[in-house]
């Protein structure tokens, strides 16, 4: 019954008052440019003008939605959290508190409440969505839910608490498993998640489990070579590697380094090397994590090196040649004239210091003529 009413007071209040409909215009064109102020200022106002119209008329409702979102987008959480909880209070008057679209409001409030690090208040929040998506289908085994229960996880994670967001994780994967498939790739986020979380707490061998997992839907949907293993490869080397089973993590170790040096990421490569040295050094194998400590060190100075190199180029375009110069030099000297892998670069910034600072010819000395 309470549905129906809301209905008719939408078709009762079809007709806007000429300024809310320009303010909301105006207000929805500053929020696209992502002008927060001007934005915020055309809502408020629209606000303001909504006092003349009846308490539930869904002008109200739109009004008080678009406020939380620009004031949230802005960063005023505490703000956006009492319009948002306004917009709440007018739809559960308006159509009742098991209304499915409230679902969506609540999960607005809980991202609040995160970002308040009010982590109690998000999850029951969550949980109450959860409530109405179940009551709405009819049963608690459906994506809406299994979606409400992985945002709680991700609260629990954000939150500091692993322990707490592995079981939440294991419903949900319950769940997708029981909508999607046992194999299906809608399961990988949340087993990302779940592997995450196992390495946090420690628990390496179920932690090598779910990232095996991943790793074989991944690699039937996508290939061996994709981007999107590497999340999958550096979770299921670490797993191994917190077990002592070396020779296999080893295998993973260099999967992922191959895969960051195939998409050519110096950084992530010297990120990927840095965690070689680590394990091989645990091993005692000191000179091969020597040898991978140096090719990280190599490769972060070339990525200093290249980045010193396109500062000095936009200084010579500034006309600014003696810095360019300086910036240069500086690259070039990053650099390890015995590797041969910066050979290329150094030959660069040489020739480019050859043609704007050319060494001075040397001075010939003049005998004196005997009187």
């Amino acid at each position: 019954m309470r549905v129906i009413l809301f209905f008719a007071v939408l078709a009762l209040c079809a007709q806007t008052p000429p300024e809310i409909d320009a303010l909301l215009t105006t207000g929805h064109g500053a929020y696209r440019k992502a002008d927060y102020v001007e934005a915020r200022k055309s809502f408020e106002a629209a606000w303001a003008a909504a006092g003349t119209l009846p308490e539930n008329d869904p002008r109200r409702y739109e009004i008080l939605k678009n406020l939380s979102g620009v004031l949230g987008a802005s960063g005023a959480n505490e703000e956006a959290q009492n319009y948002i909880e306004q917009a709440i209070a007018w739809r559960e008057n308006a159509a009742g508190k098991n209304d499915p679209a409230l679902a969506e409001d609540l999960i607005e409030l809980a991202v609040i409440c995160e970002r308040r690090k009010d982590f109690a208040r998000a999850i029951a929040v969550l949980q109450r969505a959860a409530g109405i998506h179940t009551k709405a289908h009819g049963n608690f085994e459906n994506s809406d839910v299994a979606d409400d229960i992985s945002r709680i996880a991700l609260v629990e994670v954000a939150q500091g608490k692993p322990e707490a967001a592995i079981p939440t994780l294991f419903t949900v994967i319950g769940i997708r498993e029981k909508v999607l498939g046992v194999d299906s790739p809608g399961l990988l986020s949340e087993l990302d998640r779940l592997g995450a979380a196992q390495i946090a707490v420690r628990t390496y061998d179920a932690a090598e489990a779910t990232f095996r997992r991943a790793l074989a839907i991944r690699e039937r949907i996508e290939g061996s070579q994709s981007a999107d293993l590497l999340t999958t490869l550096d979770g299921l080397a670490y797993s191994l590697f917190g077990q002592k089973k070396y020779d296999d993590a080893e295998v993973f170790y260099k999967r992922l380094l191959d895969l960051w040096t195939l998409i050519g990421n110096l950084p992530m490569i010297a990120d990927t090397e840095e965690k070689i040295a680590v394990f091989y050094r645990e091993q005692k194998k000191w000179e091969q994590g020597t040898e991978a400590a140096a090719n990280a060190i190599a490769l972060r100075a070339m990525v200093s090196a290249v980045g010193l190199s396109t500062e000095a180029t936009a200084w010579l375009a500034h006309n600014d040649k003696p810095h360019a110069i300086e910036l240069y030099r500086k690259a070039l000297a990053t650099l390890d004239p015995n590797r041969k892998s910066h050979d290329g670069l150094m030959g660069q910034i040489d020739h480019i210091l050859a043609d704007l600072d050319p060494p001075k010819p040397a001075k010939t000395l003049t005998k004196k003529k005997q009187p």
